[in-house]
């Protein structure tokens, strides 16, 4: 190596933090503005007047563009360089950020949370590429470890600080925070490109698999409305099962699409191991259990009928949990080796079902100090499951395939959040539903059809559900409004339930599927490609 070539080398290494920076700084945006946001959701409601079914979808909406985002991101880096295509990424999630700081009804929050997943999916997939790129070899392991810390660090402050601010201000505030924050990494971003800090690998050749991206959005998105609206509308209605029919037709679709794809969003090569199964599937699984502590457990200490706690009471209740998550995420997978990935996952999936089970009793009379170290107890089951899934399944792959192999590992990440949402709220409503019948048959004795009346009660926003109770008398509708609050716990008695039985399945996959690290195929030595 030439004098000049070291001291090209040198001066790239004493900036490369610079790099880092910019990196974590992206990622400390996402991660607190997700939990922030889940712990503001009540506020959030309440302000825009929204139904049950559009706040879900201020999430869901959220985690499927990520998800579909996701898988192709890393393509777009092969195309157009990691460094522009994480700078666009900041500008969508700052234009996101923006639309719902001043968003006034459901349709421009929803679309600046699309703008938010999006952003979301090219922070993920760009920052570890060039975290990797920009530092030296020596130096890799340490700002690696910043960066997983960063994300651990957001995802921990998130819900304190979206307390804080939703109390203190207003929950507008989380999103108007990201602007400044997120501008400042766009600056750095420029600053970096104009210098020359991250090499520009370029892959001229990569094609976009478009028609595998239209076929995996109108899937995820026709199944998951489907779920969220199967309720309302009837689970064998016309539209209900349209909507299973076309996100099964899509589903076939994709698969057909991308075994013949010569440049697949998804390689089906990789499902054949089964340490790579484990641990997407397991990435499924834990991200639907995430749902159940950081919406389903928020929601219910926020109620009315829960706990009753105020935003920032709810953020600083769920600190263990989040601190133990991140604590664990950055701490496990330096302590331990890989051989011992199966172990610690699975006794993770067991101690995810643990301590679901200990929440199942949980109601508006349970203190606090019975709850905290059962959320410690699910924040290091989820910290294990967070940190080992994604080493374990990727030891089984060559090193060239270790971005599209990571992509794939978060899209299941964001469906399962997604799915997670849906399906504890399908749980949740079915038990309402059998409460609520009753008393409606009481209060209205001879009524044809009360079908309508219970679903705008129990999925209503709060003007249709006063609207509605006008309906009736003073003492039927205190009646009514006891009922519904009464039958919260229950509610989230079954939402726990659920999420047990994903813990324990996890659990079996985990111990089943999981194997001891082997070498990578030697094909794969040397391989140069960067990580997406």
């Amino acid at each position: 190596m030439t004098a000049t070539a070291t001291q090209t080398k040198a001066a790239r290494g004493s900036k490369s933090w610079i790099v880092v920076l910019a990196a974590c700084i992206g990622m400390v945006v996402v991660a607190y503005n997700t939990t922030a946001v889940m712990t503001v959701l009540p506020e959030v409601k309440a302000s825009l007047d929204l139904d049950a079914q559009t706040l879900q979808w201020v999430m869901n909406i959220y985690m499927l563009s990520a998800a579909v985002a996701i898988a192709a991101m890393g393509r777009f880096a092969d195309i157009f360089g990691a460094m522009r295509i994480f700078g666009i990424a900041l500008g969508a999630f700052t234009l996101g950020s923006l639309a719902i700081a001043f968003a006034f009804d459901a349709v421009v929050i929803l679309a600046g949370r699309v703008f938010q997943g999006l952003g979301c999916a090219g922070i993920m997939s760009t920052s570890v590429a060039l975290v990797t790129l920009a530092t030296p070899e020596d130096k890799r392991s340490q700002a690696l470890g910043l960066w997983s810390g960063a994300m651990a660090f957001g995802f921990a402050i998130g819900p304190l600080v979206g307390g804080a601010l939703a109390d203190a201000i207003s929950w507008r505030a989380i999103f108007i925070l990201d602007i400044p924050l997120l501008a400042a990494a766009v600056l750095v971003a420029w600053w970096i490109e104009r210098r020359g800090l991250v090499p520009r690998l370029i892959q001229p050749g990569t094609k976009i698999d478009y028609w595998g991206i239209v076929f995996l959005v109108t899937a995820l998105g026709a199944f998951v409305y489907g779920l969220t609206s199967g309720e309302m509308n009837g689970w064998i209605s016309a539209w209900t099962l349209s909507l299973f029919a076309l996100a099964a037709l899509a589903g076939a679709a994709f698969v057909y699409r991308e075994r013949r794809a010569a440049d697949p969003l998804v390689y089906g090569s990789f499902f054949r191991h089964p340490s790579y199964v484990a641990a997407t599937f397991g990435m499924f699984l834990t991200g639907a259990m995430l749902i159940g502590v950081l919406f389903f457990l928020n929601l219910f200490i926020q109620a009315p009928g829960g706990l009753d706690f105020t935003v920032f009471q709810a953020g600083v209740a769920l600190l263990p949990f989040t601190l133990a998550m991140g604590a664990v995420s950055v701490t496990v997978p330096r302590l331990l080796p890989p051989a011992g990935f199966r172990f610690a996952v699975t006794i993770g999936m067991l101690m995810l079902a643990v301590g679901f089970c200990l929440l199942h009793g949980t109601n508006d009379q349970t203190p606090y100090r019975d709850l905290w170290w059962k959320l410690v107890i699910l924040g290091t089951g989820i910290g294990l499951g967070f940190s080992l899934l994604p080493r374990a399944g990727l030891k089984e792959l060559a090193d060239k395939n270790a971005g599209q192999g990571a992509g794939i590992i978060n899209t299941f990440l964001f469906v399962g959040l997604s799915i997670g949402i849906a399906a504890g709220s399908i749980v949740a409503a079915e038990i309402r539903h059998v409460h609520i019948g009753p008393v409606l048959e009481k209060l209205m004795p001879g009524a044809s059809d009360l079908k309508p009346v219970e679903i705008t009660l129990l999925h209503g926003s709060t003007t249709e559900v006063d609207q509605t109770l006008k309906q009736f008398p003073a003492e039927s509708a205190g009646e009514i409004r006891a009922a519904i609050v009464e039958v919260l716990d229950d509610a989230f008695a079954g939402v726990t339930e659920l999420m047990m039985i994903l813990g324990l399945i996890g659990c079996v996959l985990c111990f089943f599927l999981l194997r001891a690290h082997q070498a990578k195929p030697e094909t794969s030595r040397g391989a140069t490609g960067p990580p997406r």
